[in-house]
């Protein structure tokens, strides 16, 4: 499933879009490049997933932040690599913690090879990722060095809590802080560094990345126990069954059934029988509607924080992301947005900072893009 085929993640600035579109292409094909080896097997495993599809969330964040600064700056396409790649080595692992058998709708790593090659796929992919940000500096290659540290801490924290029934809502906030908001915040962060963005908005850039990563986790996290196995590219209930106790689980483990669910949980994740009874307590409208209102939490501190930013087509278009993390899990309708969304069909929006790239400019000597 690529960006493209997924209605709310393009802007609704046409010149932006186009904009981010093509440079997105580039990265698509410095990722392709990036991942190439000597080892045929290698070769064959590092664009494994990468060839499987994506939506490329964190490249695009990368991008639309750049655009508080110099969207034209060249560093934006090798960053955005550096930060995917860095994502693809975290599937490769998690699938193997996980024991997965598949993702993006194709046999995952490890059950296609060995753990071992998809362990050392993922080794690979960490060190080309930090291959690529020496060339960016010194305090990218810091940036991106301590996002993995946090990243590896917020799996192991994870893995101690598995099965865990005990475990405080707070407890678990600490941990999808740390292994998915992490490097969601660093992205925005890097595409402010990478385009010399003033000091204050790199700041609300990684506040509104950290926010957004933590919506988009609670957001999956309900679309795990509501979604279709079409829609989610594998069986609904997939955190239960590994012991991941999420956000609505917790909440279910403080309702009325509360000492039911603990008892059906009690003999470790659950499969089966046990399984169909814990998705049956844990899907209770009370429950899901509690993790909806974390989601609009999160989603509305995106929201405030992208409005300290420059007005213009991108501060539009991150306000927009948030409100489609809300939308998709049924946290809020279409059209429930607190952000920008009214303007881009009202008012002309203003350029400058946040503007269209091809009307600030671009590096010395490039022709304006031409519409494909």
């Amino acid at each position: 499933m690529s960006r493209r085929t997924i209605p709310g993640l393009e802007s609704p600035d046409p010149v932006l879009e186009r904009e981010i579109r093509e440079l997105l292409d580039e990265v698509e094909a410095a990722l392709e490049k990036a991942v190439r080896a000597d080892s045929d097997m290698l070769a064959e495993t590092a664009q494994y997933l990468l060839a499987a599809g994506g939506k490329r969330f964190r490249p695009m964040l990368v991008l639309l932040s750049g655009y508080f600064g110099d969207p034209s700056d060249p560093r934006l396409v090798p960053g955005s690599v550096s930060i995917e790649l860095v994502h693809q080595a975290t599937l490769y692992h998690d699938d193997v913690i996980d024991e997965a058998d598949a993702r993006h709708a194709v046999q995952s790593a490890n059950a296609r090879w060995s753990n071992t090659v998809a362990i050392l796929t993922g080794d690979y992919l960490f060190a080309k990722a930090s291959e690529i940000s020496t060339d960016l500096g010194t305090d990218i290659c810091a940036l991106l060095a301590r996002t993995i540290a946090t990243l590896c801490d917020g799996q192991i924290r994870e893995v101690e809590a598995a099965g865990r029934v005990e475990q405080s809502e707070d407890d678990y906030l600490d941990i999808i802080r740390r292994k998915t908001g992490a490097l969601i915040a660093t992205s925005c962060r890097l595409g402010g560094m990478l385009s010399d963005a003033p000091a204050e908005a790199l700041d609300v850039l990684e506040q509104y990345g950290e926010a957004l990563g933590l919506a988009f986790q609670l957001s999956d996290d309900i679309m795990d126990l509501t979604a279709s196995h079409e829609t989610l590219g594998k069986e609904p209930g997939q955190d239960l069954r590994e012991g991941v106790y999420t956000l609505p689980v917790l909440h279910a483990l403080g309702g009325p059934r509360g000492a039911e669910l603990r008892e059906v949980l009690e003999d470790g994740p659950p499969s089966g029988e046990r399984l169909d009874r814990a998705l049956e307590i844990v899907r209770a409208p009370g429950h899901l509607a509690r993790a909806r209102s974390a989601v609009i939490f999160e989603v509305d501190r995106a929201h405030a924080l992208v409005e300290r930013l420059p007005a213009g087509p991108a501060r539009t278009a991150l306000g927009q992301l948030a409100e489609f993390l809300a939308t998709r899990c049924g946290a809020r309708g279409p059209g429930g947005s607190r952000s920008e969304r009214g303007r881009a069909s009202g008012s002309p929006p203003e350029r400058g900072p946040g503007g269209s790239r091809s009307e600030r400019g671009r590096t010395s000597g490039s022709p304006p893009e031409r519409e494909s």
